[in-house]
């Protein structure tokens, strides 16, 4: 969960670092600062990106976006100020700023590698004091040098034809896939919808690289907002190559996964931004109108791309679901290895861990529902009526991975009462709690002969650890309220 918590704080600092930058370093304000804070909180929020925001895992994928426009903008506000002041404190403190929030982006993830280029040659381009120039280079290279250090490839690049346009077209779908439809399996996606991101993505460095062409206008004109906007697409747009050149032996597909669209929705973040940056400040334009036009331009946008986030918001709750189920089997003590990959690509791992957790209580053995097994259930719920629930159990599987002897069992459950999925399932024998499960996998039902079932995401599984052949088994849906109740939906013999 902290970890969790970890990158939504991150993700608003992010926001409210570029809401900063909109008003400090752009000067906007009104309707044009809420038009480009929403745009900024739309990408950065994105469900597209699901895996980022529920796999703790990810903070990482996260950070260095923070830490690279921090960075950037420490290297801005020295610009801005350096040439207010003879250089003291008041601006190199923000160099120091730009040197450490670099440095914590590189030791985040390999991309943030990246920053040391585009800092020296933005310094260079803002043509600032050679001495901070020379600290942002010998600080760069020093650290790039220790985070190399040791680094093996385990094969050399093939820079042939065919492999550069696979590169090219790679970086092209790893930008235009959020703009497509896509599917669980990456790896075989329809070609239409490959071909269509390829060029979606074209487009936009097309218009990236007009962009960077007007970098030394922003410069001239001492426009940091857009300096800022024009280092950071560049962050993207490496960012993406470097991808492309560890990836694109898996194919094109690869690049449409939904971790990858934190930096794609950041690139076109930039682009729009910039976009709109220029338009407002055409002199063939009312800026009223002007911001009028945008503002419906990027509704429209949005409306149409709202669609696409139901798939993600489908499979970030499967995820969930699926590792609520493993940390059942956890609880219960059920090694089942096939789900427990769902914690862990080597499952193995989390089960040496289990004993340490169990003591701390930590993870899943922190919350109320790991210290139910063995408790009487008319002890720990008040039993309701069957007519509040119904459900059904489906099956009940020996684990061939574990002894002794348990079961997965598998069914659907509904809160009748609260016109809801239950949270959790328990299972009991001679009334004590024996085993238990989590709610929450895709189960269609037929809607004609279920029309009170507002959602099909009532699957559940559960996980019953050392049980007799010939003892029964009671399924029972826990329902919210204080108390909780538990109302029967299953009987097993």
């Amino acid at each position: 969960m902290f970890l969790l918590v970890s990158i939504f704080v991150i993700q608003i600092l992010h926001l409210s670092l570029w809401g900063w930058s909109m008003r400090i370093f752009g000067g906007w304000s009104g309707a044009l600062w809420r038009t480009g804070f929403g745009l900024a909180a739309f990408c950065l929020f994105c469900p597209s990106q699901w895996e980022n925001l529920t796999w703790g895992f990810q903070t990482c994928f996260v950070l260095p976006g923070l830490l690279a426009t921090l960075s950037f903008v420490g290297l801005l506000l020295y610009w801005v100020h350096s040439g207010q002041s003879s250089g003291g404190w008041a601006s190199w403190k923000y160099l120091l700023l730009s040197v450490a929030a670099a440095l914590g982006a590189t030791y985040s993830l390999s991309n943030g590698n990246l920053v040391w280029p585009l800092l020296l040659a933005g310094a260079l381009l803002l043509r600032l004091r050679r001495v901070a120039v020379l600290s942002l280079a010998i600080t760069g290279a020093a650290s790039t040098a220790l985070y190399l250090n040791g680094y093996t490839r385990s094969s050399s690049i093939d820079l042939s034809l065919g492999v550069l346009v696979t590169l090219f077209k790679y970086v092209a779908a790893y930008f235009g896939s959020s703009f497509v439809q896509t599917t669980n399996d990456v790896f075989h996606l329809p070609p239409s919808s490959i071909r269509y991101a390829e060029l979606i993505g074209i487009i936009g460095l097309m218009v990236a690289f007009w962009l960077l062409l007007r970098m030394p206008s922003y410069v001239r004109s001492h426009s940091p907002f857009r300096v800022q906007l024009v280092l950071m697409l560049l962050f993207c747009v490496g960012t993406g190559v470097v991808t492309a050149v560890g990836r694109y032996f898996l194919g094109v597909g690869q690049a449409f996964a939904s971790r990858y669209q934190t930096v794609a929705l950041l690139f076109w973040c930039c682009i729009a931004l910039l976009l709109l940056a220029e338009y407002l400040s055409s002199p063939h334009t009312t800026q009223n109108v002007a911001l009028l036009r945008s503002q419906v331009i990027l509704l429209l946008i949005m409306l149409v791309t709202a669609p696409l986030s139901q798939s993600p918001l489908n499979r970030a709750r499967l995820r969930g679901f699926q590792r609520n189920a493993a940390a059942m089997a956890l609880i219960t003590g059920v090694p089942d290895m096939e789900q427990l990959r769902w914690a862990d690509y080597h499952p193995e791992n989390v089960l040496s861990l289990v004993p340490y957790l169990r003591q701390e209580r930590l993870s899943a053995f922190g919350e109320p529902i790991s210290s139910l097994l063995g408790k009487p259930l008319d002890s720990m719920f008040n039993l309701t009526s069957p007519n509040e629930c119904k459900g059904e159990l489906e099956s009940a599987t020996v684990v061939a991975s574990a002894w002794p002897r348990s079961l997965r069992i598998t069914g659907w459950a509904w809160d009748s009462k609260h016109r809801r999925p239950p949270p959790e399932i328990a299972i009991a024998t001679y009334s004590v709690i024996i085993g238990l499960g989590a709610v929450g996998d895709w189960h269609p039902m037929n809607k004609a002969a279920n029309p009170w079932m507002t959602t099909n995401f009532i699957g559940y599984t559960g996980y019953v650890q050392n049980v007799e052949q010939s003892s029964p088994m009671e399924i029972y849906a826990i329902l919210r309220g204080s108390p909780a109740s538990a109302c029967l939906i299953a009987t097993a013999k």
